[in-house]
C-alpha cells in the first residue's frame, strides 16, 4: 500500500541555519512521500540562499519567498501550493522526533482520524531544560457532551488543541471550508486556525480526533527569533484569544449554561497560562509587574522557581 503524500509548511525569517537542524531530522524519519513546502518571509540575511541550496539536493522541497509580511502569511502562501491529502505545520526553529509523520499519518489511514494530535517535547532554551506534556489520556467524551462541550473540556483541561504544530490535518477539509491563518492576529493565531477547521468538522458531522500519546514534535521555547515569548507577557493578547473561543462557541452552539461554565473556566486558565508565561520571562521583577498584578505573579513565580 503506498503512502499518501504529506505537505509540510515551514515558515523561515532569518532562521535559515535552524532550517538546516530541522531539516536533519525529517530526514530522519522513515515516511519519505513529502512535500516540503518552504517560505521565505523576506529574510534579510542568507536564509534564502541556504533553503535554495538544500532544495537543490532534495527534490521535495519547494521554496517559495515573498516579502516580510509574517508566518500567517507565509502559511497561506504555502496553502495555496499544497497537494499533499494530510497537512503538516512546523516552524522552522523546532524540531519533529522519531516517526512523526508515520506515528500521525496512521491515525488517520487506519483509524479515520479527521484530526490528529500528538504530545510536545518542550525545551526552555534558557535552561536547557526538557520536560513531555499531552502524553496523557485525554478527557473522555460524556453521554451528554455535544461537540463543542466535549472540545470546550478538553480546552479547559490541557490546552492539547490549541497549537497548530503539534497536529496534523484533512487538506480536503481546510479548502472545503477556505481556512487560512488570520495575518492580522499576531498571538495564537493557530489557535484560532484550529478553531476554524474544527468548526468544519462539526459542521460534517465528523469530530473524530486521534491523539499520539507520545512527544513526537520539539518545540523550542524562548528561541531568539520566537514571537510568542514578547507576545504572550501582553494580556490583551490572551484577552482577544479568548474572543475567538466565545465567537467558536457561538458558531457550533447552543451557548447553554454549560457551556458558559466552561468558558469561564477557560478564561481563567487563560489568566493563569498569561501569569506563568510573565514569570517564566528573562525580565526584572519589577519589569514584569507591568504585564501581570502582584496577586497573580507571585504565585507563579514561587511555582515556576521550583519547576527550574
Amino acid at each position: 500500500m503506498s503512502e499518501p503524500l504529506l505537505s509540510i509548511i515551514i515558515p523561515v525569517y532569518n532562521t535559515g541555519e535552524a532550517f538546516l537542524n530541522l531539516y536533519k531530522s525529517i530526514e530522519k524519519d522513515r515516511y519519505k512521500n513529502l512535500e516540503i513546502l518552504v517560505v521565505d518571509d523576506g529574510s534579510t540575511d542568507d536564509s534564502l540562499k541556504i533553503l535554495r541550496a538544500t532544495a537543490a539536493k532534495d527534490k521535495r522541497i519547494r521554496v517559495l519567498s515573498q516579502k516580510n509580511s509574517g508566518a500567517s502569511s507565509a502559511r497561506n502562501l504555502a496553502l495555496k501550493k499544497a497537494t499533499g491529502k494530510y497537512l503538516f505545520f512546523i516552524d522552522s526553529d523546532d524540531d519533529i522526533l522519531k516517526n512523526h509523520f508515520t506515528r500521525l499519518t496512521k491515525e488517520f489511514e487506519e483509524n479515520g482520524a479527521s484530526l490528529v494530535s500528538c504530545g510536545y517535547r518542550y525545551h526552555r532554551v534558557y535552561n536547557d531544560k526538557s520536560h513531555d506534556t499531552y502524553t496523557n489520556p485525554p478527557v473522555e467524551r460524556k453521554p451528554s457532551d455535544t461537540d463543542l462541550s466535549f472540545i470546550l473540556r478538553q480546552d479547559v483541561r490541557d490546552g492539547r488543541l490549541y497549537a497548530a504544530t503539534n497536529k496534523a490535518f484533512r487538506s480536503d477539509i481546510i479548502k472545503q471550508g477556505n481556512i487560512e491563518f488570520d495575518t492580522q492576529k499576531k498571538f495564537a493565531e493557530d489557535t484560532k486556525f484550529v478553531l476554524d477547521y474544527l468548526s468544519m468538522l462539526i459542521k460534517n458531522h465528523d469530530l473524530k480526533i486521534g491523539y499520539v500519546l507520545e512527544a513526537t514534535y520539539l518545540y523550542h521555547y524562548g528561541t531568539e527569533t520566537s514571537t510568542v515569548r514578547e507576545s504572550s507577557l501582553i494580556w490583551k493578547n490572551w484577552e482577544n484569544s479568548f474572543k475567538d473561543f466565545q465567537n467558536f462557541a457561538k458558531k457550533n452552539g447552543p451557548v447553554t449554561h454549560k457551556i458558559k461554565r466552561l468558558l469561564r473556566k477557560l478564561k481563567i486558565r487563560f489568566h493563569i497560562s498569561h501569569a506563568f508565561a510573565v514569570a517564566r520571562s528573562n525580565q526584572k521583577f519589577s519589569q514584569k509587574l507591568k504585564y501581570a498584578n502582584i496577586f497573580k505573579l507571585l504565585p507563579a513565580s514561587i511555582i515556576v522557581k521550583f519547576r527550574k
